[in-house]
């Protein structure tokens, strides 16, 4: 149910960017896996597929036109250039195509092979997306991705740590299409080393006791993150939690009894912190009522 809720939601965001046009359903699905939040081995594994979804950049994918739309048939080559700025701490590229049926009877259910593989500015030498070993042996499936060359799946990812900034070549193969013309996507991610405050936002109402869930977006990294909230938007800030665990992206809060409509969060790590867009209120719930 709460995939069903975000794939709508990215559905209606399509529709309201491109003028009411309906969205083709592979586009929505790559958004999804190529902006998942990695959980488990690096990488896909076969225990977490791509990850946890994280709607909000799925949907930036959308809004801002981070992706690519095109076909290819038997033996073509297609080069698409995507161009990454500076300062960003990963790039994630995928390429994505919903093939055609296969058949039950055959070992290899894909059918259209697409290869992909990214070249970097300044280099001759390109990147593989990550393969895992699909041979059924508990230590064979457990092994984490690797670069190579993907025969089995309609999904291929390459991601880039500490990326030089520059234009990339995205090289998309042919390199089996019995059924073409084949239609396929290419999305693009860049992840900033920076937090990002998702929730509370402001606007919302909290009451003294209850339990919220603090949520935000972090890149990778080791050092831990604090927490805190402010009752005078944001003139001064009291102390949540400096030790949150560098893995952690939410936080279970007891909301103070100090009643406020001038209330802030903030959550920060390092050099970079984000806080709530504008105010919310902590007001007590009515009691004793006849």
């Amino acid at each position: 149910p709460a995939i069903a809720g975000v794939v709508t939601q990215l559905y209606q965001a399509y529709k309201e960017h491109n003028g009411g046009l309906e969205p083709e359903t592979g586009l929505l699905k790559a958004s999804l896996m190529n902006t998942a939040e990695d959980l488990g081995n690096p990488g896909p594994d076969y225990k977490h597929g791509w990850g946890r979804i994280n709607g909000l950049k799925a949907v930036r994918i959308i809004e801002e036109d981070r992706y690519i739309r095109d076909s290819i048939e038997q033996g073509n080559i297609k080069n698409h250039v995507i161009t990454v700025p500076s300062n960003v701490s990963q790039v994630r590229i995928m390429t994505y195509w919903m093939d055609v049926e296969g058949n039950p009877a055959s070992s290899v259910a894909l059918v259209n092979d697409i290869n992909m593989q990214v070249l970097p500015p300044n280099s001759t030498e390109f990147l593989n997306p990550w393969v895992l070993d699909p041979t059924p042996s508990s230590t064979n499936l457990n092994a984490d991705a690797v670069e190579g060359i993907d025969n089995l799946n309609n999904v291929e990812q390459v991601t880039i740590d500490i990326p030089e900034a520059g234009d990339y070549t995205v090289n998309i193969n042919g390199f089996a299409i019995p059924q073409g013309p084949q239609r396929y996507y290419v999305l693009y991610d860049f992840i900033y080393d920076e937090v990002e405050l998702t929730y509370p936002i402001g606007g919302e109402g909290f009451a003294p006791g209850e339990t919220e869930h603090i949520r935000w977006d972090a890149s990778v990294s080791s050092e831990n993150f604090t927490l805190e909230y402010s009752t005078d938007g944001g003139a001064t800030f009291n102390n949540i939690s400096n030790t949150i665990s560098s893995s952690s992206r939410t936080y279970s809060w007891t909301v103070p009894n100090v009643l406020s409509n001038n209330v802030k969060l903030k959550v920060s790590r390092g050099l970079s912190n984000s806080e709530s867009d504008t105010t919310l209120t902590i007001v007590g719930v009515p009691a004793n009522l006849n």
